[in-house]
């Protein structure tokens, strides 16, 4: 379980970095693992997970994969 306000925090970081022109991806706590992604100017994705690895930057691409892929025809 982490805080909202630690995530809001966090991600206040997060934003606060990217105006001065620094990039967060990810960041730990003693009890989570958030990782950021932007897409665009316009999104940016936030996953935390009990565990580090690669595969949150995967997750992060798939949600946002998912959210903009067009429909099969």
């Amino acid at each position: 379980q982490v805080p909202f306000s630690l995530v809001g925090a966090l991600h206040g970081v997060h934003l606060f970095g990217a105006a001065a022109g620094v990039e967060l991806r990810e960041a730990a706590t003693p009890t989570a693992h958030l990782a950021w992604a932007g897409y665009g100017n316009s999104i940016t994705l936030i996953v935390l997970s009990p565990s580090p690895g690669p595969a949150l930057a995967r997750i992060l691409d798939s949600a946002f994969g998912a959210m903009v892929r067009p429909p099969p025809s």
